[in-house]
């Protein structure tokens, strides 16, 4: 394959911003990559030849999930029992190494009463390079919730695709956490169907995006479901010559009637050659629905820079606490242990960039 599209907004904005899609030249050819699996007893586990849902929409799009479909990998299946909060995260760990190749893909099954936490954790080694790919299908059935928890930690020279597409039925519920702490070029997208009445999606990203190095996102919350709702948040932080395209769009669909939704980002530019675009869109079809979307980009206020000066912080130390305040108030909500340590040891790292 010479090239793919990826991240295509679902309604187009002019063609001179350039915001529209995201073009990779010669993406490379991928072979199935070793996974790290921890499965709770209540969760069923098998490896199968093809994902068992069709007409999945997914964020980065029709192209990427060929290249999946087509790939010849094993699809990781998990299916939660019915009727069951499952005790313990289900956990996803893979570790790249040096000129990596690899690409993996899960689809998760939530049937209807029951309850699951996936963690997935992609890491490398500080000297690894190559391209890295994920696929995660999900369905969310009745009166029955899935929490997604992905934190990106890759080196400066991997280039890394994340793709995620589901649906929700009645009183479905689907939270998505991304943490992205490190990467070369790295490309995030999913697609959530809210099919069902009061289904609902909640997205946290936060982001890090420094050196050289890029971040392309593309977030779509269809509605088509009643009274369902969405909150779409993201907090990052961009320095030296990072890059960062962030695509939130919210779908009213005719006949989701009394649906709500909201998306916001809150940017700290940390110098003055970083590159943010952003591009928050609603389209409605339907006139009984709530949509609100907003943006703070930009330093931080002078009366706060002020305030912290005069008791005795530098601007520098001012910025990189702020800078990690937002990726903190993210990792918050993670109620994991084990992968908020490796956020925090991380972060760590980072304060000394």
């Amino acid at each position: 394959m010479n090239s793919m599209i990826v991240n295509t907004l679902p309604s187009p904005t002019w063609n001179w911003l350039h915001m529209n899609e995201q073009t990779i030249e010669d993406f490379p050819k991928l072979e199935e990559g070793a996974v790290l699996i921890e499965v709770p007893q209540e969760v069923e586990a098998e490896a199968k030849e093809a994902f068992t849902t069709s007409n999945v929409k997914t964020g980065m799009g029709e192209e990427f999930l060929n290249m999946i479909e087509n790939s010849g990998i094993d699809i990781d299946y998990f299916e939660a029992k019915g009727d069951t909060r499952v005790s313990e995260p289900l956990r996803v760990e893979i570790e790249y190494q040096d000129q990596v190749n690899a690409v993996n893909a899960a689809e998760i099954l939530v049937p209807e009463g029951s309850h699951l936490v996936c963690v997935m954790n992609f890491t490398s080694d500080d000297k690894a390079c190559g391209n890295a790919a994920m696929e995660t299908l999900y369905h969310v059935a009745k009166n029955a919730s899935l929490t997604l928890i992905q934190v990106t930690s890759l080196s400066d020279e991997v280039n890394f695709f994340n793709d995620i597409g589901g649906e929700c039925d009645e009183k479905g519920e689907f939270s998505l956490i991304q943490v992205v702490l490190g990467g070369k070029k790295t490309y995030l997208g999913s697609h959530t169907a809210l099919s069902g009445y009061k289904s609902r999606l909640s997205t946290d990203l936060a982001y890090l995006v420094k050196g050289n190095s890029g971040l392309d996102v593309n977030y779509v919350a269809s509605h088509t479901g009643k009274k369902t709702g969405c909150d779409i948040r993201a907090n990052g932080v961009l320095r030296d010559h990072g890059q960062k395209m962030f695509r939130g769009t919210i779908d009213f669909v005719k006949g989701c009637a009394g649906a709500v939704g909201s998306e916001v980002e809150d940017v700290l530019l940390m110098d003055e050659t970083v590159s943010n675009q952003t591009i928050p869109v609603i389209l409605c079809a339907e006139e009984d629905v709530e949509g609100t979307h907003g943006a703070t980009i930009g330093k931080l206020p002078e009366d706060l820079m002020f305030y912290l000066k005069s008791r005795g912080m530098s601007e520098k130390a001012i910025y990189e606490m702020m800078a990690i305040a937002r990726i903190e108030a993210v990792a918050d909500k993670i109620t994991d242990e084990k992968t908020r340590t490796l956020i925090a040891n991380r972060l760590g790292k980072a304060e000394e960039v």
